[in-house]
């Protein structure tokens, strides 16, 4: 947990208004629900996912697979980049970082046209934490996840083309589902601790000077005679 006098000091170098917005949004954050993108190909597309986690609030975007980049296009995502957690596993077999997942007490549901699948309207959120994964634009989820899923959950769809996007698709769900979310008795929000680690990053990350102010606040306190030297 981020040292309470490091917090004040980062707060006082933020506005009030800055500050009531992080207070507010951190508020309804929530890391019962993850997002995996499995080998996404195009930028833009991990870029709108973003965008997306952070308009719904959904703090975990995990990036696996064989993806060619997970370079974030700053035009696309507009900034959400500062405000999401990106993980970027690529470098990790899919089994692995699907694993690691489990054993922090999510299921692992995989997005899928299956007709076994579990339609969106009818997903049960009361089963626990869960971390949704979504296939790439080519090739869909590979055999190596399908094996992992808990799960499968479809879009429902009426028209003649029965696919999405892959990015509208990701915020379609997290739509839904953060709204179920907000709308259950579940216990969906961040704990006190994670809560004040993560307004603390938040206010970093809105100071122009944030991480050099950390720096030399740190500097300050673990060598005061320095300073007193100084005077």
């Amino acid at each position: 947990m981020i040292d309470q006098a490091l917090y004040e000091n980062m707060m006082n170098h933020i506005s009030e208004s800055r500050l009531e917005k992080i207070l507010t949004v951190s508020g309804e954050r929530t890391r019962y629900l993850a997002l995996v993108l499995s080998g996404i190909f195009y930028t833009q597309n991990i870029s709108a996912v973003v965008r997306s986690c952070d308009c719904f609030g959904i703090q975990d975007l995990y990036i696996t697979g064989n993806s060619p980049s997970t370079h974030i296009n700053k035009h696309v995502a507009q900034g959400a980049y500062n405000w999401v957690d990106i993980h970027r596993l690529t470098d990790k077999p899919e089994e692995q970082v699907l694993k690691e997942l489990k054993e922090q007490g999510y299921r692992i549901v995989v997005t899928l046209p299956e007709s076994d699948a579990v339609s969106l309207p009818d997903f049960d959120l009361s089963r626990g934490k869960t971390a949704i994964v979504m296939g790439n634009e080519k090739e869909g989820i590979s055999e190596a996840v399908r094996r992992a899923a808990d799960e499968y959950l479809t879009i429902p769809m009426t028209g003649f083309s029965q696919s999405l996007n892959i990015s509208v698709s990701a915020a379609v769900i997290i739509s839904e589902l953060s709204m179920k979310l907000r709308h259950s008795g579940l216990d969906w929000r961040l704990g006190r601790e994670d809560l004040h680690d993560l307004r603390y990053r938040w206010m970093k990350n809105s100071v122009k000077r944030g991480r050099r102010i950390e720096e030399e606040y740190l500097v300050r306190l673990n060598h005061p005679n320095d300073q007193a030297q100084d005077a």
